[in-house]
């Protein structure tokens, strides 16, 4: 079919202004948060054509999660919500790249993809994964958008590209930006969970967010750094937002990053040996080292490093019957050395900061 032509699937967008199908079709946008903003937002990038979507999300699908969610069903219950979405995504447009990502919000993107993006979105749910996705934007310079949801509204916030505009992080303060809240699931019922919400104000935030998507593809900057968007008064604004000079959102990685012949699928013993003698690589999130009983000096039967939960919980010693709480580190170095970083909680193409025998830091990114 040709473009433009009557059997063209995109022909009616070719003919808007400053319209361009081939950027579309060429860029990778990362969507954190495949829930109800998630789909929606995800939705609307697949149909206006954007070529490939990476989708994160650790969570599965919950009934709750129906009513707000154009992308699963009832028969998608229980089953991660990343691959729920993006098996609805290829039937809505065949040819989208789309790849599910069933890991923590924040680092189930490793920091070279999310360089690479031409744009991230944020679809989360609490304080904590905003920071911490904002916080490894800025360490690439990674244009992001930022959206949530309230019952009759809400905000979006930008973070652009080679700029000193202020971001989310500007607008808390210090103590704000240090409160450590926890994601909740769906599952949950909890005080502390999320606010009321409907279909409607998560389409009304997810539409200008794509919108703000499609002018960052097309390189149209955009005025502003904070949007609110009141829908019972009829308001969409920009709000107006300073510069915090302590905001720690602003400061990209120094010095250059050097690519290494592994994959996020090599052992860490392949790491090390790839490495200069005595450099010392570091993990962004922490992992379970295996620690000995403090009973009877007995280590577990299962002595790998992991990150999983069943890891991290607390158990009985066989030997003795005494608590053994596991140890926790970042040191790839200390972890077992068959032990694939992956299951470490090292992400694809993530960038890993490695520190130098003689002081100071160096970057070493990992291939596809």
């Amino acid at each position: 079919m040709t473009a433009g032509g009557e059997g063209d699937r995109f022909g009616r967008q070719r003919l808007i202004a400053g319209w361009s199908q081939e950027r579309l079709e060429a860029a990778t946008a990362v969507v954190a948060g495949v829930g109800a903003l998630g789909n929606e937002v995800a939705k609307n990038l697949a149909l206006a054509g954007v070529g490939r979507l990476i989708l994160c999300d650790p969570d599965t699908v919950e009934p709750s999660n129906l009513s707000r969610t154009v992308l699963v069903g009832d028969d998608d219950v229980g089953r991660p919500k990343a691959e729920a979405a993006v098996r609805a995504l290829r039937r809505m447009n065949p040819g989208l790249r789309a790849e599910p990502r069933v890991a923590d919000l924040a680092v189930g993107v490793g920091l070279g993809e999310l360089a690479d993006a031409d744009v991230v979105l944020g679809c989360l749910d609490s304080r904590r994964s905003r920071l911490r996705l904002l916080g490894r934007c800025a360490l690439v310079d990674a244009v992001l958008i930022d959206g949530g949801t309230q019952p009759w509204g809400g905000e979006m916030r930008l973070r652009q590209q080679k700029s000193d505009a202020p971001c989310y992080g500007c607008t808390l303060s210090a103590a704000e930006r240090a409160v450590g809240d926890q994601p909740w699931s769906c599952r949950d019922l909890v005080a502390s969970g999320p606010e009321a919400s409907s279909i409607a104000s998560t389409a009304l935030v997810a539409s200008w967010m794509t919108l703000a998507a499609l002018r960052t593809l097309f390189a149209v900057p955009l005025p502003y750094s904070v949007l609110r968007v009141d829908a019972l008064s009829g308001v969409s604004e920009p709000v107006s937002v300073r510069r915090d000079p302590d905001c720690p959102h602003h400061h990209p990685l120094e010095g250059p990053v050097r690519t290494l012949p592994l994959s996020c699928r090599a052992t860490v013993g392949e790491l090390l040996a790839a490495l200069e003698p005595g450099e010392d690589p570091l993990s962004w999130s922490e992992f379970v080292i295996p620690r000995p009983c403090p009973g009877c000096g007995h280590y577990p039967e299962n002595r790998r490093t992991s990150h999983t939960q069943a890891d991290i919980d607390a158990s009985s010693c066989k030997h003795c019957g005494a608590l053994v709480r596991p140890g926790f580190s970042q040191r790839l170095r200390v972890a077992d050395p068959d032990a694939r970083l992956a299951a470490l909680g090292v992400a694809p193409e993530d960038i890993l900061s490695v520190r130098r025998p003689e002081g100071g830091y160096a970057w070493r990114r990992l291939e596809k």
